[in-house]
């Protein structure tokens, strides 16, 4: 079994690894439409936009997801029980305690994301707060330390802002299509178009499945370690049931988090179209993990 650092070392190393695929693919992409348009200034723009969005990305992307998440800031005086929790749960794990932000969203849901366990910040929903109780709320605070304490808050904060481009180079190529280059014959090419409709067609299932490659094992490291700091795995199953179950859509929802919660997130229309391409392993899956554990 890989020790927790080995597990560390290997989340740091694949972010870094998607950081550098992320600029050369992005850069190739927008190279190769510099050639096809012949305007080496388009080149020059794909570079300078795959850099910024990996910039934003390991910077700025858990102020993001907090944006996205209508999310503030709660002092200890404001929520002592949650501060309470994550401090004991955070001593247990050796590390920092992170900021803590509760989401007025009425679904049961919550995540963590930052950088690094020195900068790393942990959300609740305000539905979630409402539905579990002390034995609950603490399982699943403990698998968000446990996501901190691995270090896969980065990887999921960096694919976040950067699965979230697939959708813009789609629509940047259209508009190519139109207004840009210096070949006009290739510009109202029928090829252009069905390669843009193509793209377009495909870049929220690219999106996905890019979020699912770094989310399902992840979701059972978390729940596993989650059990070792709270020593209670009966916890975490019964929050796991309530979070799953709840009919309680999202109203703070973005496609491009959603490998972030803890459960996915319930949305109005295409719940069950989308449990196909669920970023998360089933509800069954994790419990009867869990409950080997118990």
């Amino acid at each position: 079994m890989n020790s927790a650092y080995s597990v560390q070392n290997k989340n740091q190393r694949n972010t870094w690894i998607l950081i550098f695929l992320f600029v050369g693919v992005v850069s190739a992409l927008f190279y190769f439409l510099a050639w096809y348009y012949n305007s080496p200034f388009i080149a020059i723009v794909g570079l300078i936009i795959s850099l910024g969005q990996a910039f934003v990305a390991y910077y700025f992307g858990d102020s993001i997801a907090l944006t996205v998440a209508g999310a503030k800031e709660v002092t200890p005086e404001e929520a002592g029980q949650l501060h309470m929790l994550v401090e004991n749960l955070t001593k247990v794990a050796g590390i920092p305690k992170p900021k803590i932000f509760i989401s007025p969203d009425l679904s049961a849901n919550a995540f963590a994301c930052g950088r690094d366990p020195d900068h790393a910040n942990i959300c609740v929903n305000l539905g979630l707060l409402k539905i579990l109780n002390k034995s609950e709320l603490e399982g699943v605070l403990a698998h968000e330390i446990s996501h901190i304490k691995n270090r896969d808050i980065l990887v999921m904060t960096v694919t976040m802002v950067l699965s979230s481009l697939v959708s813009f180079i789609a629509d940047f190529s259209f508009r190519l299509s139109f207004f840009g280059g210096n070949n006009r014959e290739k510009n109202n090419s029928p090829v252009v178009l069905i390669l843009y409709l193509v793209t377009i067609a495909l870049a929220p299932f690219v999106a996905i499945l890019i979020q699912m490659a770094v989310s399902r094992s992840r979701e059972y490291l978390a729940d596993a370690s989650a059990v070792v700091l709270t020593r209670y795995p009966e916890g975490l199953v019964s929050a796991l049931n309530k979070l799953y179950t709840s009919p309680v859509p999202t109203t703070h929802y973005s496609t491009s988090m959603n490998h972030f919660y803890i459960a996915p997130p319930k949305k109005k229309f295409g719940q069950k179209f989308g449990e196909l391409f669920s970023t998360h392993p089933s509800l069954e899956d994790r419990i009867s993990a869990l409950e080997k554990m118990a």
